[in-house]
């Protein structure tokens, strides 16, 4: 069991940033060159103070958000919503601190859709001083056989803003309970895609068309190979374990989404996976399969 008072703020996260102007050197001597400033109302960059590295450049109109007010928000929001104390939490930077990703596993919130099968709810959130990741917040499931996030299309407990707005990062604890009750809802749903039998050939079709397909200037329908072999190769794992349905295939995608260490940026890479997969659920192709 965790208490908000025990959260460390003096943290990776939790660094000084400042927004500064810009500078372009322009054509002189070598060792004497000229600089000129670059107008506030073109561009500006966020610094890390403490360490003087450059985080991101941005537009006139960028308004950082911190990665430590993000973190408080959100506990806040948690402790305001009073779902549970009992929980994990885990906060990691990437990229110097450029990129923030935060989680929090709650134990004793859990649904159970088959024998021995469980899922408890998470709550996720995510930042960034350069640009690659708008404040996000979200309230998903975490399939404890293999921890495999559970991404789905439903967006009742998902907070998403540019930091180009005024954004109030304090504002999630409703969203939350709503995301609680949602996650508990789902349990029939995941029954149903149990129920929802589908076979090799339906599969490998869906994930050429819908997930795999890729954009050319030709009429001739392409697919990425080395993604649709990996995606087949969770499938027949997931198939063995819960049967050919389509509780198997959804978590053969999300599997997919969220084992990314083979990439050079994991963590940005589960970022893509499940923004992608979001949309793959609200496909006319998965909400219609049945075989």
């Amino acid at each position: 069991m965790n208490d908000l008072s025990q959260i460390n703020l003096v943290d990776e996260w939790d660094f000084p940033i400042s927004t500064c102007e810009l500078l372009t050197e322009t054509s002189g001597q070598i060792f004497d060159p000229q600089y000129v400033s670059v107008p506030p109302s073109m561009a500006r960059c966020i610094v890390r103070t403490d360490t003087n590295e450059v985080l991101g450049v941005h537009g006139s109109k960028y308004k950082a958000i911190k990665h430590d007010d993000v973190v408080n928000s959100v506990f806040d929001a948690v402790s305001k919503s009073g779902i549970s104390n009992n929980y994990d939490h885990k906060v990691e930077c990437f990229d110097n601190g450029a990129k923030m990703r935060g989680v929090i596993t709650f134990n004793d919130l859990t649904i159970q859709p088959a024998v021995d099968d469980y899922i408890t709810f998470q709550v996720k959130f995510f930042n960034s001083y350069d640009g690659s990741w708008a404040f996000q917040q979200q309230a998903q499931g975490l399939r404890l056989w293999c921890l495999n996030g559970c991404t789905t299309a439903d967006t009742v407990a998902n907070t998403w803003a540019k930091h180009t707005t005024n954004v109030n990062v304090s504002g999630s604890a409703a969203k939350i309970q709503a995301g609680l009750n949602a996650f508990f809802e789902t349990k029939d749903q995941y029954k149903q895609w149990m129920q929802t039998t589908t076979n090799d050939t339906f599969v490998e079709t869906f994930l050429k068309h819908v997930v795999c397909r890729t954009q050319n200037k030709t009429s001739t329908f392409k697919w990425n190979e080395r993604q649709l072999d990996t995606l087949m190769s969770h499938w027949y794992t997931e198939k063995k374990q819960l049967g050919s349905n389509k509780w198997a295939l959804y978590n053969a995608l999300t599997a997919w989404a969220t084992h990314t260490n083979e990439s050079k940026s994991p963590a940005n890479t589960q970022r893509l996976r499940e923004n992608q997969l979001s949309k793959v659920f609200k496909h006319n192709d998965w909400l219609t399969i049945s075989v």
